[in-house]
């Protein structure tokens, strides 16, 4: 899977530190739960983090999402977006810190949030989207 393959569609790209934790699990299901509404708006949701694939597919089967998970455990996409944060205490793994990218159908970020609330940042990132569409 590659981000060129969403060319032509909005993207809103999340990355979360931990498959399974509590508030990782209320960030995706909210996004699950909007789901139709992205589609909607010709809008795909892809989460990222340092897990494992074995993990992340725990994960997506546990919150029974309809969108794709990337495991990025040697940390390219991580970089690439800056959001790669110091490990845990007493872990050595770098978990991604929990931001989010909207990313236009050319392949352009047009907004990234630093500050996310799970419990309400799906409706956040459709609100803003809904913007930028003019919908």
């Amino acid at each position: 899977m590659s981000l060129a393959d969403f060319r032509g569609s909005w993207l809103v790209l999340f990355f979360f530190p931990r498959a399974s934790t509590t508030h990782c699990q209320l960030q995706a299901r909210r996004f699950e739960a909007l789901v139709p509404e992205f589609r909607a708006l010709n809008a795909r949701i892809l989460g990222v983090s340092s897990d494992a694939r074995s993990q992340q597919m725990a994960f997506r089967n546990l919150c029974q999402l309809s969108f794709s998970l990337i495991p990025d455990t040697n940390h390219q996409l991580s970089e690439r977006y800056g959001v790669l944060d110091e490990p845990f205490p007493g872990e050595e793994t770098r978990p991604a810190r929990r931001e989010t990218f909207l990313i236009s159908p050319e392949g352009r970020v047009v907004r990234h949030w630093t500050e996310v609330v799970p419990k309400t940042h799906a409706a956040e990132v459709l609100e803003e989207l809904r913007k930028v569409t003019g919908q």
